[in-house]
């Protein structure tokens, strides 16, 4: 499901996490690359090389990268239903 201001993923167990689909700084097309990032950043590669090898140029992008905090867990703690 794609959001406005983001794209909905479904993680391995279940829950929901949202990340920019663009940089919010240049615009460009980001979030197709976020599952591949965060899956060989967790199996301990190099997070400079691999922002390279994603094609990830500009520092604007690359903070959105390593700035996103998945604060979606928090967020559904508070549903109003």
């Amino acid at each position: 499901m794609i959001l406005s201001h983001g794209l909905s993923v479904k993680r391995a167990t279940g829950d929901t996490m949202i990340i920019p689909i663009r940089c919010w700084s240049c615009g460009k097309p980001i979030g197709h690359q976020w599952e591949q990032f965060k899956e060989r950043s967790a199996k301990g590669e190099d997070r400079k090389k691999l922002l390279d090898e994603l094609g990830l140029e500009r520092y604007c992008c690359r903070a959105m990268f390593l700035g996103h905090v998945d604060l979606i867990d928090t967020v559904a703690e508070f549903k109003k239903f």
